[in-house]
């Protein structure tokens, strides 16, 4: 049962994202994609709990598109 002191926060977020191994190879139009939804819950006793499911518009290595995260504690 969720006490008095619980927050519960939802969440979308969008993201973009690539790595080179070097300068020459930059490329801004090599910019993987995503975007999803989250839920947050802070329980006073444990910490910050959370749920994201997230979905990659641009493929890579024939991974799966959408993947679910959980996390435990503070993350920035």
């Amino acid at each position: 049962m969720l006490q008095p002191s619980s927050t519960i926060f939802v969440l979308a977020f969008l993201e973009g994202g690539n790595c080179w191994s070097d300068i020459r190879n930059f490329n801004p139009f090599q910019i993987k994609r995503s975007a999803g939804v989250g839920v947050r819950i802070y329980l006073p006793m444990i910490g910050l709990l959370g749920v994201d499911w997230g979905y990659g518009f641009d493929t890579v290595d024939a991974t799966k598109r959408s993947q679910f995260h959980f996390m435990i504690g503070q993350q920035f």
